[in-house]
């Protein structure tokens, strides 16, 4: 049986936002959230998610191998190349993600220089 969330749907970016605020801080601060909620395991996987997402942005910067484009649903797609393996991180993100991971401002002045900004922004 499936276990039920003490937190509403609505709350799941919010988690995530105080998980970046508090990303730079040792792992023992993570001990106060309630990771066996599956809104708070959701928010983390999507935490680290995004983390991983910054580093290959930030790894990449220098080489113009960022592709950003937005779908009829809604959703930004945010294409990562990297040509000494020959292969693509495709990433689909929400509106709430993208955003998240804007807040960054090393990502952020990277992503403004891909073509579509102006269309996701």
């Amino acid at each position: 049986m499936a276990r039920k969330s003490k937190y509403g749907p609505d709350k799941l970016y919010l988690i995530v936002a105080k998980l970046r605020a508090t990303a730079k801080q040792s792992s023992t601060d993570k001990k106060k959230y309630n990771f066996r909620d599956p809104t708070a395991l959701r928010a983390l996987r999507i935490h680290r998610h995004l983390r991983a997402l910054e580093n290959d942005i930030l790894d990449n910067a220098p080489k113009n191998n960022i592709t950003l484009a937005l779908e009829d649903s809604g959703q930004i797609v945010l294409c990562i190349r990297n040509e000494e393996v020959h292969c693509h991180r495709v990433a689909y993100l929400s509106r709430e993600e993208f955003r998240l991971i804007r807040k960054n401002r090393k990502v952020a002045n990277v992503l403004r220089k891909c073509d579509a900004w102006q269309d996701v922004a």
